[in-house]
């Protein structure tokens, strides 16, 4: 048994929710991110995940949290008092992984803002570079896009967002905006046309 399954399996029962595939059910969340929840391995999930779940199991997100790092407040009779705008837990060493990534955009971009607003046709080959960090950042965390910009591929309901009603699955359009995925998991799916923006071919 997992060391939350416990307490979830009773909070599930209260709210009428009979299994695990239920709570995935109801969530929208994959069963993968569950049994990390289960595992109480919150790392593993993305903040909107939580969310879901918290809202799945009717509790504050802050009440979701308690149940993964116990205090003496009950995970189901959270404290009304408690400011729920708090930080929310995270590893210091991940975070100071994450802004080791970011710097070169961060500590860049507010001088790149300012030359773009006196300068508005200053090329925009100048700034691309920096955006090598975000590349960075989402190879760290297992992120892979979903196509290219502007490739030619056929239409894909489970992959794809697509501008248009009547495109179906197998329809040839290109890829205005990649997607993101992490294993089965889809962040957002790619948005697609079937023609090119203006001026490009």
């Amino acid at each position: 048994m997992n060391p939350l399954d416990e307490p979830l399996r009773q909070r599930m029962q209260t709210l009428g929710i009979s299994s695990w595939q239920a709570l995935h059910k109801q969530s929208g969340v994959s069963r993968r991110a569950i049994d990390h929840l289960r595992r109480g391995e919150w790392g593993s999930l993305r903040l909107q995940q939580l969310q879901q779940l918290a809202l799945a199991l009717n509790w504050e997100l802050q009440s979701l949290f308690h149940l993964i790092y116990p205090s003496n407040q009950a995970p189901d009779k959270p404290d009304q008092s408690e400011d729920q705008s708090a930080p929310l837990p995270h590893s210091p060493a991940s975070s100071d992984a994450t802004f080791s990534l970011l710097q070169p955009l961060l500590t860049s971009y507010p001088t790149i803002r300012q030359i773009a607003q006196r300068k508005p046709d200053w090329p925009a080959q100048n700034v691309t570079a920096l955006f090598r960090s975000l590349d960075a950042l989402l190879q760290h965390w297992g992120y892979e896009p979903i196509g290219s910009p502007l490739e030619s591929v056929p239409f894909n309901p489970q992959l794809h967002q697509p501008d248009q009603p009547d495109i179906q699955a197998g329809d040839p359009v290109y890829i205005r905006f990649v997607g993101y995925r992490q294993g089965e998991d889809i962040f957002c799916p790619a948005k697609v046309s079937r023609s090119l923006p203006g001026g490009l071919s």
